[in-house]
């Protein structure tokens, strides 16, 4: 006896008409209305898969909690990565509305080149011998950064996209 295969389901082989076109519609219409797509989350996905080096290690988020700033009432916001390789620790200040200002350090210490990946733009900085940057006038919003090590190795470690 041959059973139909009913995982798969019958395929027409006309055209849409006016009337699946309008259904459709109707059916896109439900779905957002119902379970819309949160802003910005297009953009965080095109962003999240920009990534050039995907033989990059991927580091793990450890956010501190936030702490009262050294200079005024400002927040300022820690965040610490590690991997196997790496440890990177950023202080995140405010710098105006739209603005903050990050202060990094590696371990271990070396001139690692360290690229700020934003939705948009990249700037690129070297950290000192002791492991020390600082990326000044850098907008709100998503950011990555990928550490190349100061041995010019291949290698990259990656950030996870955090906001700022």
């Amino acid at each position: 006896m041959n059973h139909p295969d009913r995982s798969t389901p019958p395929r027409s082989t006309e055209p849409l008409d006016e009337l699946d076109t309008e259904v459709l519609g109707s059916l896109r219409r439900l779905v957002t209305a119902a379970d819309p797509v949160p802003p910005g989350l297009v953009d965080r996905i095109q962003f999240a898969l920009a990534l050039e080096d995907l033989d990059a290690e991927v580091m793990r988020l450890r956010e501190e909690p936030a702490l009262a700033g050294v200079r005024g009432a400002e927040p300022t916001r820690t965040v610490t990565f590690d991997s196997e390789s790496l440890t990177i620790m950023i202080s995140i200040r405010s710098s105006g509305d739209d603005i903050v200002r990050l202060d990094g350090w590696i371990a271990p210490a070396a001139p690692h080149r360290v690229e700020l990946r934003l939705v948009g733009d990249r700037r690129v900085v070297i950290a000192d011998e002791q492991g020390r940057f600082v990326l000044e006038g850098v907008p709100r919003g998503l950011m990555q950064m990928v550490v190349r090590n100061a041995s010019g190795s291949p290698e990259s470690v990656v950030t996870p996209s955090i906001v700022v």
